[in-house]
C-alpha cells in the first residue's frame, strides 16, 4: 500500500490552508451578502427565487447529513451493534452538516433576522413550518447524542450518568413540545405523551430492551424528526405543479426525498469514513463498509423501483427522451448517481474493496446532489422567460462553508474521542 503523505496522517498542510483560505473568501462574501443583500452576490432573479443555495446548501445538505439518524437507528434500535464503530463519526458529520445548513439558510434569506418568528408565529399549514421545527428539534437532539464525546474528552464520568438518566426525559419533552405546535390537539399531545411515559417506565422496570451506551427515546425522537423534514422537504415542491418538470414533480415527492436521503446518508458515511480513516492514517473499518454497501445497494434498487413506478404512473417518462436540459440532466442523475453505483456494488470483486465502496458511494453522493439542483433549479420553468445560472460568489460561499466545515470536523476529530479505537481507550 502506497504510503500516506505527511497531511493525511492528522497534520495540518496545504490542503488545510486552502481549505482555511476558502472558507475566509466564504465569510467575506457573506459579510458582504449581509451589507448589499442578495442581488450583489447571487444571480437570483422573479423566476427563480431560490438557486443554488437552497438546492445544494439546503436540499442536498440535509439529505447528505442523514446518515446520523440511518446509522444510529440501525446501531441502536435495530440491533446493528457492529458498527458501532461508525455512530460517533457519523453524528458529527450530521451534526455540522445542520449547523452549516442554518447557516447557509441565514445567508438565503431576505430577512434573516425574522427567522424567530416560527416560534411565536404558528403557520401549521405551512410545511416550511414543520421543516423548521423539525431541523431546530434534530439538531438539538444531535448534539445531545454527542455529549457524550465532550464528557469522555475530560473523563466526566458523574455528567456522563446523570446525561444517561435525564435525556429519555428530556426526548420525551422536547417530543410533546413538538406534538403541541404541530398538532394543536389536546387528545394528541396526551395520548403521545402517556405513550412515551409508559414506554420509559418499562425500560426502566426491565420490561424493554435498555441501550447501555445511548437511551432508546433519543435515538427514537432523532429518527422521528428526521423523517419527518427530510420527507417534508419534498412537500414543499408539491406547491409548483405547473412551475416543476413532470420528470421530477410528483405527489410521491416526499417519499421519493425520504428514500433518498436514507440512500445518500449510507453513502456519506461510507465516503467521511474513507478520507477520515486516510487522512488520519488509521486502518479503515473495511468489513463493516462492505456491510453497509450491500445495504446500499438495496437503497438503491428500492428508489431506482420508485422512481420507475412513479415515471410511470403518474405521467413523467414521456419527457425522458426529448432533446431537453430536463432530460440530460435526468439521466446524468440516473446513470452517475444510480445505475453505475449500483453496477459496481453488485459486482463482487468491487464490493468487497475499499476502493470500489468509495467511488460508488461518491457516485450516489454526486447523484443526490444533482437530483436536488434538478428538483429546485433545473426542472423549474418560469414564466417571465428569464434564467438562472448561479455566480461564481454563489459558488464561492457554499465552497467555503463546506471547507470551514470539513476544518472542524478534523479538529474535533483530532482532540475528542470519534473513532472507535479512541473510544476503547477512553472507557477500558
Amino acid at each position: 500500500m502506497a504510503s500516506i503523505p505527511t497531511e493525511r496522517k492528522g497534520q495540518y498542510g496545504f490542503g488545510s490552508f486552502l481549505l482555511l483560505l476558502l472558507g475566509i473568501l466564504g465569510i467575506v462574501l457573506a459579510l458582504y451578502r449581509f451589507a448589499t443583500g442578495l442581488g450583489s452576490i447571487t444571480n437570483l432573479n422573479q423566476g427563480y427565487p431560490w438557486g443554488f443555495w437552497i438546492g445544494f446548501d439546503i436540499l442536498a445538505g440535509i439529505a447528505l447529513a442523514a446518515g446520523g439518524f440511518v446509522v444510529a437507528g440501525l446501531v441502536h434500535i435495530f440491533g446493528g451493534e457492529k458498527y458501532h464503530a461508525l455512530v460517533r463519526p457519523a453524528i458529527l458529520t450530521a451534526l455540522l452538516g445542520y449547523l452549516l445548513f442554518i447557516v447557509a439558510l441565514l445567508i438565503d434569506l431576505g430577512r434573516p433576522w425574522t427567522i424567530w418568528h416560527m416560534l411565536i408565529y404558528q403557520h401549521h399549514e405551512s410545511a416550511m413550518f414543520e421543516v423548521g421545527w423539525c431541523v431546530m428539534c434534530y439538531t438539538f437532539v444531535l448534539f445531545l447524542e454527542f455529549l457524550p464525546v465532550v464528557f469522555e474528552k475530560f473523563n466526566w464520568r458523574g455528567a456522563k450518568s446523570a446525561w444517561m438518566g435525564l435525556m429519555p426525559w428530556l426526548a420525551i419533552a422536547v417530543l410533546v413540545v413538538f406534538a403541541i405546535v404541530l398538532t394543536r390537539s389536546r387528545t394528541w399531545v396526551i395520548l403521545i405523551a402517556a405513550v412515551l411515559v409508559i414506554f420509559q417506565l418499562g425500560v426502566v422496570a426491565g420490561v424493554f430492551r435498555r441501550d447501555p451506551k445511548v437511551p432508546t427515546l433519543l435515538i427514537m425522537a432523532g429518527i422521528i424528526f428526521s423523517t419527518l423534514h427530510q420527507s417534508s422537504l419534498g412537500t414543499l415542491f408539491l406547491l409548483a405543479p405547473h412551475k416543476l418538470s413532470a420528470i421530477w414533480y410528483t405527489p410521491w415527492l416526499p417519499l421519493v426525498f425520504f428514500v433518498s436521503s436514507v440512500m445518500a446518508g449510507m453513502a456519506m458515511v461510507i465516503v467521511e469514513a474513507t478520507l477520515s480513516a486516510k487522512f488520519f492514517g488509521r486502518k479503515p473499518e473495511l468489513e463493516l463498509l462492505q456491510g453497509l454497501g450491500k445495504g446500499l445497494s438495496w437503497a438503491i434498487l428500492v428508489y431506482l423501483a420508485l422512481r420507475a413506478v412513479d415515471l410511470v404512473v403518474n405521467g413523467g417518462g414521456a419527457q425522458l427522451f426529448m432533446a431537453t436540459p430536463q432530460a440530460y440532466a435526468f439521466w446524468i442523475e440516473v446513470g452517475v448517481g444510480l445505475l453505475i453505483p449500483l453496477a459496481i456494488l453488485l459486482t463482487p470483486e468491487y464490493a468487497a474493496s475499499g476502493r470500489g465502496l468509495f467511488w460508488a458511494s461518491l457516485m450516489v453522493v454526486v447523484g443526490l446532489i444533482v437530483h436536488r439542483l434538478n428538483v429546485a433549479v433545473v426542472g423549474i420553468f418560469s414564466e417571465y422567460e428569464v434564467t438562472y445560472y448561479p455566480s461564481w460568489m454563489e459558488i464561492a460561499v457554499t465552497v467555503g462553508l463546506v471547507s470551514l466545515g470539513t476544518l472542524v470536523f478534523v479538529w474535533v476529530c483530532r482532540y475528542f474521542p470519534i473513532f472507535h479505537e479512541e473510544h476503547s481507550r477512553t472507557t477500558a
